[in-house]
């Protein structure tokens, strides 16, 4: 059984919130708070394994309150988040603090049913439950330069040359979902503005976060971080964000296509079409990087870009908030190395710089 409490100033939402999770008997609601002082005295006595959080309410800044949260009990946190930029950008900054996952708020006349909500806000509960809370904020060291990289066990296939691009050059894809906000940006940051590559980021997100997420990116990095468009050529030392809810295509010419999903899809963007595309139009300069996430997207594309002869990085599941993707990608596809995001990205540096 999970423990679930809810924090939200609307009682009429901590009511709804409790009964969806109620309802399939595998979660059990330990209580209601509706500002941040009672929030955390909830935390303190009724030690639950997750908490939904809505970050404005009375009495104090939800973000403030996660920063409180290392004092507490320990909890894995999932977000309900608003739809506007402001709230994307609040969100997105949760979980640059520790939260595990967030949850868009039910909006009328969105093209999401209160059934797929029911379904998201109990799965992701779930998964929130299932993360070892001191995994929360990862704060792992860096390994040293001359660390030796893990080579997959796997054979790759045979190599084919790779295909010419506008500079030249390669593409490195990063791919991130759950928790990959902050292991993106640890990735990035250790990129210099003469990276020699061009990067590709697909962060699963909503459309609305898009903007929000490259921005938060830019903040810290030397990369120039932009939201991708349809015919933007990619460029060194330029990393191009997949927008939400469509997919990012790499074309031959050095160019993105971005196209709509179809009904079927379940991952969007999908990571595994955006690292597919990249290894038929660059082979062996391809490079794909597999983070943090829940599912298996990725797992193919990887796979694809090395038995094209590319180089394939994975996250090491100590450092992730949730596994499954790398550990789905090394069963699939293997890895040239398994490190931390931070570790990942030196590797690239050092390999990489112009």
């Amino acid at each position: 059984m999970i423990n679930v409490a809810i924090a939200d100033d609307s009682p009429f939402t901590c009511r709804l919130l409790a009964s969806y999770l109620e309802e399939g008997g595998e979660c059990r609601v330990v209580g209601m708070a509706h500002d941040t002082a009672s929030t955390l005295a909830l935390l303190r006595e009724a030690t639950p394994d997750v908490l939904t959080l809505d970050l404005q309410m009375p009495g104090g800044d939800g973000l403030d309150l996660l920063r409180q949260l290392a004092d507490a009990a320990p909890v894995s946190v999932v977000v309900i988040s608003g739809v506007t930029r402001l709230a994307a950008a609040t969100t997105l900054r949760a979980l640059e603090l520790g939260a595990v996952d967030f949850i868009l708020k039910y909006t009328p006349g969105a093209p999401v049913s209160r059934a797929s909500l029911k379904r998201e806000i109990v799965a992701k509960v779930k998964a929130a439950a299932a993360v070892r809370p001191d995994r929360r904020i990862v704060e792992a060291p860096s390994a040293p330069p001359d660390a030796t990289p893990v080579r997959s066990v796997a054979p790759r296939a045979s190599v084919r040359s790779a295909a010419a691009s506008a500079d030249g050059g390669g593409v490195v894809v990063i791919g991130a979902s759950t928790g990959g906000p902050g292991a993106v940006a640890d990735v990035i940051n250790q990129l210099t503005d003469d990276f020699a590559l061009p990067c590709v980021i697909v962060q699963h997100l909503p459309a609305p976060f898009t903007a929000a997420f490259a921005a938060q990116l830019q903040r810290r990095a030397r990369l120039d971080v932009r939201v991708a468009a349809t015919g933007d050529r990619l460029a060194a030392g330029v990393a191009l964000v997949a927008p939400g809810a469509v997919h990012l295509v790499i074309r031959a010419d050095g160019r993105v296509q971005l196209q709509a999903p179809s009904d079927k899809d379940f991952y969007r963007p999908s990571i595994d079409l955006a690292m597919t595309s990249a290894a038929d139009a660059f082979g062996a300069a391809a490079i794909g990087v597999v983070l943090t996430g829940i599912g298996n997207d990725g797992a193919e594309g990887l796979r694809r870009i090395r038995a094209c002869g590319g180089e394939g990085f994975v996250q090491d599941t100590a450092s992730c908030i949730v596994p499954s993707m790398p550990e789905r990608a090394l069963q699939r596809a293997g890895a040239d190395l398994v490190a931390t995001p931070q570790r990942i990205g030196q590797r690239l540096a050092a390999r990489r710089s112009a």
